[in-house]
């Protein structure tokens, strides 16, 4: 039979008869989306992604199981297909339900793939642990410590019993990885020849500087202080975070490459002109390490100190004793540290004033519970008026406060009550209701600033109007978490590469991901299936042997203990996140209308065996039907396994046992050869 001859997007083909269009296409190098077709089996066009347009003919059809004809004209992309495969997308994606990732890793501002490096801690695989927390996060010890855990707030383990400790399998994974002669040293690729400055070496420049030594760029930090950490390393006691594990996550970023230069303060030391003479951008991350005033009378007394820098002399060793009394002002984390270190430096009294409930406390639940079982007071909806000194002493005068309408941040305000005044006698009033950004170092920044002092920066790509000069952190966005901070180096070091590339400053496009929804609202069979365990508690030292000591409280997870836990992790993951072809396609013609909510039946996914059937991930395209009735019912596992578009079947990592039938008998395993097949019922 003679050849056809036919034009797919202007192209000139030609095939044998019998060829389908979508075999044409491919074989000259068209794509065209598919996701019901497999190259083994008879097509059934029952996705309609692969659906083209015949000009001329008005006629849309899949490109599957249309055979070609002599002088056909195809066209695979335009507005209109694009509509229409969006619309099939939608209704396919209506009848899926599944996480692609856990919530814990969605919720991560890192993004940090969670579930894998449990699975590894888990498997007693702690290299692998580390280089996956690498991925995304450079300071792990330092997070695995004070991070305040988004993560195990979104843990699925929550509609069990309790969420994984994540952060404390973090730290674990990072402090083996530093009793390692041969710890882990990320690969960089050759050297660009560009070059950055990052002024601030707290998490934001750190991790900037990590993420951009790993494209291949040359990194130097300037650091105002004589060491590198920011408020890391000045803002937060020993007892939390340890000098030695500063030094080991900094040690990383040393042997990769990163050059400091020490004691040299932005904007008197250097400037930005002689930054932008002998580097190719600049990133500005110098943080908000200014104290916040109380705008109360007194406030400049003697005896009283901002939390910042009582903290920050504590860190220095400098930190005259408090005496017997302390007031401390606020309920952040600076002020339940320096309530804490207070104590620690021969306080015998050391009480907190916050204006709202201890529920309404932005620092960590924990952090309130070790502070008050180590003798910290705290007085709630209470408020200074004014400091007075009287005989030598300071008296401070505070007001009860009641919750009022709700405010621009969601909560109710705190109004005072009156007539509820009250007095409180002490030697040092610590005052720490929050932090801003130095007005003299922003002044040399170059950017405009805003209504609080922040750096204004295109706020995706963190670049300013000036195209070789970025700033990220708590100078953009007021004080915030570290591991926000993370977020912001990890996205300001991708828009500095392309920036230094010469390509359009952009994000990424985010990619589809499909949930059950919030923490405890998947299917109830997926609960149903989970054995309750109780969560591994974190080793810490007794309170009588923190008095009077820096010691680090918590001591963190033995081998034995950190593999107890981190089997606890339901591996909320897809087995299929990396090749699972729904979600290619819905990252292709996003933005997709939301997935309703629902109930599927037969949702079921074995323990410890060879393959998982998850009826809610199916999308009924027929591939695992087809390739038994194909194939007289026998077929490898992974075969089937690895032809499924959704990851509807998966083989668990490790799993190459015998199963039981499925319980909604749609497979069933032989329990007797030695490379399992799959046999129809």
């Amino acid at each position: 039979m003679n050849p056809i001859s036919l034009t797919i997007n202007q192209q000139a083909i030609t095939v044998e008869p019998g060829t389908s269009i979508l075999e044409a296409a491919t074989a000259a190098g068209i794509v065209i989306p598919t996701l019901c077709f497999h190259e083994s089996l008879e097509e059934t066009g029952s996705c309609w992604m692969c659906i083209v347009e015949i000009k001329g003919k008005n006629r849309f059809v899949p490109a599957c199981d249309t055979p070609v004809s002599e002088g056909m004209v195809i066209e695979t992309e335009n507005e209109t297909l694009h509509s229409m495969r969006s619309q099939s997308l939608e209704r396919i994606i209506q009848e899926h339900s599944g996480d692609c990732i856990g919530p814990c890793e969605s919720t991560c501002p890192a993004g940090c793939d969670i579930p894998g490096f449990l699975a590894a801690i888990a498997s007693g695989n702690d290299e692998m642990a580390i280089e996956i927390i690498k991925q995304t996060i450079p300071l792990p010890g330092i997070l695995g410590r004070i991070c305040p855990a988004p993560c195990e707030t979104e843990c699925r383990r929550h509609g069990v019993d309790n969420p994984l400790s994540i952060c404390a399998l973090k730290r674990y994974a990072a402090d083996k990885d530093a009793e390692r002669w041969d710890r882990f040293i990320p690969v960089l690729p050759q050297k660009t020849g560009k070059t950055v400055a990052i002024v601030g070496s707290g998490p934001t420049g750190l991790t900037a500087g990590y993420f951009l030594l790993l494209q291949g760029h040359g990194v130097t930090i300037f650091e105002s202080a004589a060491q590198a950490g920011g408020m890391m390393r000045y803002g937060i006691p020993r007892f939390r975070l340890p000098e030695s594990v500063i030094e080991s996550d900094i040690a990383t970023l040393l042997a990769m490459g990163l050059e400091f230069r020490f004691n040299t303060v932005f904007g008197k030391d250097v400037t930005l002109d002689t930054l932008q003479k002998q580097y190719d951008a600049v990133l500005l991350a110098i943080g908000a390490q200014q104290a916040t005033t109380m705008n109360i009378p007194g406030e400049d007394a003697p005896g009283v100190v901002s939390g910042i820098a009582f903290l920050r002399n504590a860190a220095l060793g400098v930190q005259a004793a408090p005496g017997k009394q302390v007031v401390v002002i606020g309920g952040g984390n600076t002020a339940i540290d320096a309530a804490r270190t207070a104590i620690r430096l021969g306080a015998s009294t050391v009480t907190v004033l916050y204006r709202r409930s201890r529920e309404e406390m932005p620092v960590l639940a924990s952090e309130i519970h070790e502070a008050l079982a180590e003798g910290v007071t705290l007085i709630e909806r209470a408020a200074p008026t004014a400091v007075t000194q009287v005989n030598g002493a300071l008296e401070i005068t505070a007001i009860i406060m009641l919750p009022g309408e709700v405010d621009q941040s969601g909560r109710r305000r705190p109004v005072p009550v009156e007539g509820s005044e009250f007095t409180i006698f002490a030697d040092t009033i610590i005052s720490a209701i929050g932090q801003k950004i130095d007005s003299l170092v922003a002044g040399s920044a170059g950017i405009s600033i805003g209504k609080y002092g922040e750096l204004q920066v295109n706020p995706d790509t963190l670049q300013s109007e000036t195209p070789w000069l970025f700033a990220g952190g708590d100078c953009v966005t007021g004080t915030d978490t570290a591991i926000g901070a993370v977020e912001q180096g990890k996205r300001v070091a991708h828009a500095i590469n392309l920036f230094l590339h010469g390509e359009p400053v952009a994000v990424p496009k985010a990619p589809f991901n499909s949930s059950y929804g919030p923490r405890d609202e998947a299917p109830r069979a997926f609960y149903e299936r989970i054995r309750s365990a109780a969560r591994v508690e974190v080793p810490e030292v007794s309170a009588s042997e923190r008095q009077g000591s820096f010691r680090e409280v918590i001591t963190g997870y033995t081998e034995s203990l950190a593999r107890a836990e981190a089997a606890r992790c339901l591996n909320c993951t897809c087995n299929a996140i990396k090749d699972c072809r729904l979600r290619q396609l819905a990252f292709s013609y996003a933005p997709l209308k939301p997935r309703q909510i629902q109930e599927h039946p037969g949702f079921y996914k074995a323990d410890h065996s060879a393959i998982s059937m998850e009826r809610e991930k199916c999308v009924d395209c027929g591939i695992c039907v087809r390739m038994l009735e194909k194939l007289d019912g026998e077929l490898e596992i992974t075969v089937l396994t690895e032809s499924c578009p959704t990851g509807a079947l998966s083989m668990p990592v490790v799993s190459r046992l015998p199963l039981p039938a499925q319980r909604n008998n749609f497979i069933q395993l032989g329990s007797d050869q030695p490379e399992i097949l799959i046999k129809k019922m």
